[in-house]
């Protein structure tokens, strides 16, 4: 029978250890030009390239802006709406018009913005000298005989006044959001830039009711 020596089997020993490990190595191992990487996520990282990983969508959160709605809805009272709200949404959120209601005063399309009064008219307010919306533009009363009421009017409203441009106008709400509401229209004389004579131009269009 042929024997090894010693010296013979240690190097047939080897090669077959050689052996045994290169085939372990080539089922463990991915194929030639192929690398992969586990990430934290679980997700596999292959050929180099970065394995989309689904990010969570946060929606954008919006402002808030605060209404007071009165007139004819259902339920009357301040609401919490997210900015860009229009007219016909403060409606929904009151409830509803009531059967009373003339929606064809008002401008349900008006954007909102914050501390605004939204007024929704009844059928018995209509003035029958003026056309549909000639008392109320978006949701906001004018007054009698269609005067512009300075406590509630927004700035572009204000804007079609005599002598009250961007400036005055934004300086007219400025006072109001943080005085009150102007108890007599003479209050206008608080505000910067309105003297005397703009106040005398105003005549008969501006009311505090």
């Amino acid at each position: 029978m042929f024997k090894l020596t010693p010296k013979e089997q240690k190097l047939v020993l080897l090669l077959v250890c050689l052996l045994v490990l290169g085939i372990v190595l080539r089922f463990a191992l991915p194929a030639e030009g192929e690398s992969s990487e586990i990430l934290l996520n679980g997700e596999m990282k292959r050929n180099g390239e970065d394995a989309e990983v689904p990010k969570e969508e946060v929606p954008e959160e919006k402002e808030l802006i605060i209404i007071h709605i009165t007139g004819a809805v259902r339920e009357p009272g301040v609401y919490i709406l997210e900015e860009g709200a229009r007219v016909y949404e403060a409606v929904e959120k009151a409830g509803g018009q009531t059967d009373d209601a003339d929606l064809e005063m008002i401008n349900l399309a008006e954007p909102l913005y914050d501390g605004q009064p939204v007024y929704v008219p009844r059928k018995s307010d209509r003035d029958p000298s003026q056309p549909p919306g000639g008392i109320f533009q978006g949701g906001l009363r004018q007054g009698k005989e269609g005067r512009i009421n300075i406590n509630s009017a927004n700035k572009s409203q204000l804007e079609t006044l005599p002598g009250i441009g961007a400036v005055k106008a934004q300086n007219i709400i400025d006072y109001r959001e943080k005085n009150g509401p102007f108890k007599s229209v003479d209050d206008l004389l608080k505000v910067t830039g309105i003297g005397e004579k703009t106040l005398e131009s105003l005549g008969d269009l501006i009311t505090i009711y």
